[in-house]
């Protein structure tokens, strides 16, 4: 069974080299969480009942460290051309902030449940996934174009060559 090409790796690039990109923006991620709801409001701050305005802070630190790893990753051609700068780091800041919470405050079924039921009309859950993903993805786009206007079109098209896989550049890159 063959990856999708979207989701394909870069070209040149071991399993294991892969699995610690991941390993990489999961650890990134997880710093930034904790780090950050440590030094401004301490690691109680983000337990279950607790207002969720450290926690939304904290998810901002998270979604900046995690989408800059991922973003270095990219310019590095390591992870994938696709998954560096949306599966991953989405499904990254979805995971790891709730995970540690369940891991160190305990489940919150009650708040899973509360979460789950109606979250249509609930403009908090729209809140906190704005706040996971929008810093990280705005500085993920801003890291990914100031490195492009640096390069250059002809060393951004030899880093193509280098670290894109034929097929992937047929499909997505050439015109």
């Amino acid at each position: 069974m063959n990856v999708p090409l979207g989701l394909a790796p870069f070209a040149g690039q071991s399993r294991t080299e892969h699995a610690l990109v991941v390993a990489g923006g999961t650890l990134a991620c997880l710093v930034g969480y904790v780090g950050a709801a440590a030094a401004f409001f301490g690691v109680a701050a983000l337990g279950h009942g607790e207002p969720v305005g450290p926690q939304r802070v904290a998810g901002v630190f998270a979604s900046l460290t995690c989408w800059g790893f991922y973003a270095l990753a990219f310019v590095r051609g390591k992870g994938g051309p696709v998954t560096d700068v949306l599966a991953y780091p989405i499904a990254t800041v979805t995971i790891v902030p709730f995970g540690f919470r369940w891991i160190a405050f305990g489940p919150a079924w009650d708040a899973l449940a509360d979460r789950i039921g109606f979250f249509l009309f609930r403009p908090a859950l729209f809140v906190d996934v704005a706040t996971l993903v929008v810093p990280g993805l705005v500085l993920c786009a801003g890291i990914l174009t100031a490195w492009a206007s640096l390069l250059g079109p002809e060393a951004v098209k030899a880093w193509q060559r280098e670290h894109l896989s034929e097929p992937f550049r047929e499909a997505f890159v050439e015109e």
